[in-house]
């Protein structure tokens, strides 16, 4: 629901021009009629609010709720002649707007993507729509994240970026991304996070530390092919963290020809350590323990007992229990010879 609301505020946002002289336009027509206006003109006008509120907006479509007041004064009288031209007016331009809006959102017309990405707030903006870029896309929209996705022409990829159009929670922003007039076409100033993920390390580089300068508070993430340039950028530089996707992927390469069950392998940032999360389905023979001691024998880290996730450390692991869990390669191999097939 908060996707199509989102569409909806655009459209709201593109036509306040409209509503706020409409709703000026009312409140002057009620000031006047209860000022100048009486059951004198029309025994069925009470005075009350309400009243000169429904006549005002009667008269801007040209209806009339009350007589014409013949012995008013000039300004009642302007007003029977001059608001009904006003509404016609009015609704003209909302006609005019509306149809505009519709067709920006039909077509997905740059203008349309500028307006969604205004309406987004604590989104991310992705940069680079690569292998990587791609699949980093799929992962935030499966997640329902509002996304601003900066692409340039040579990105473009007709059926994807089509793709990309039908979704209201993806504001495709063409353009350079290490430009700050397209960084802020991605409203960078209300984003929560960027990620940088083009094939050049520098040019990531370069678009996060001119995004980090117009918004201190934004967590920058880039893509670095250089493990020793990823390690420095973020010693010494302000980008919150420098992810090299083959140092990444090498530890998983390793740990899975060597073992089954595996299904993540995760880098420690600090040091040289690989953790792994492996699914592991103990004997029938297994003698039940604590989660807390099965963890202390074989430091690792249990997440979840079959379909109970996040168990207390005093639960018990039962015999033909299938374990989540997280460990160093070691563990897996000491758990495997001790109580698995």
């Amino acid at each position: 629901m908060r996707i199509y609301l989102r569409s909806f505020l655009v459209v709201l946002n593109q036509l306040r021009n409209v509503f706020i002289l409409l709703i000026a336009t009312v409140i002057s027509g009620t000031v006047i009629f209860q000022i100048f206006y009486s059951s004198a003109y029309d025994p069925r006008f009470s005075g009350e609010l309400i009243d000169s509120i429904f006549a005002t907006i009667a008269l801007l479509f040209a209806m009339e709720i009350y007589d014409f007041p013949h012995q008013g004064t000039v300004i009642i009288k302007l007003m029977w002649l001059i608001y009904p031209f006003i509404g016609l007016i009015l609704i003209g331009i909302g006609i005019i707007e509306f149809g505009m809006v519709a067709f920006t959102f039909r077509y997905r017309l740059k203008a349309w993507n500028e307006w969604l990405a205004k309406t987004m707030n604590e989104h991310t903006i992705l940069v680079g729509l690569g292998n990587v870029g791609t699949r980093i896309l799929h992962e935030l929209l499966e997640n329902e994240v509002p996304t601003a996705v900066i692409i340039q022409e040579t990105e473009k990829r007709p059926e994807f970026v089509q793709n990309m159009y039908k979704s209201p929670n993806v504001a495709v922003i063409s353009g350079d991304a290490s430009q700050i007039s397209v960084l802020k076409e991605a409203n960078v100033d209300k984003a929560r996070a960027l990620l940088a993920v083009t094939n050049d390390d520098l040019v990531n580089f370069k678009i996060a530390t001119k995004a980090k300068e117009m918004n201190p508070k934004l967590r920058t993430v880039i893509r670095a092919f250089d493990q020793d340039f990823s390690q420095k950028v973020t010693d010494l530089f302000d980008i919150d963290a420098a992810i090299s996707t083959s140092a990444i992927a090498a530890p998983a390469f390793v740990a899975t020809s060597y073992e089954d069950g595996i299904i993540q392998t995760l880098r420690s940032k600090k040091g040289k350590t690989s953790f792994h999360l492996f699914s592991i389905p103990l004997t029938d023979t297994f003698s039940p323990v604590t989660v807390e001691s099965f963890e202390e024998e074989f430091e690792v880290t249990i997440l979840a007992i079959d379909k109970l996730a996040h168990p207390d450390s005093d639960d018990k692991i039962q015999p033909g229990s299938k374990l989540l869990v997280l460990g160093e390669l070691r563990s897996l191999k000491r758990i495997k010879s001790q109580y698995c097939i």
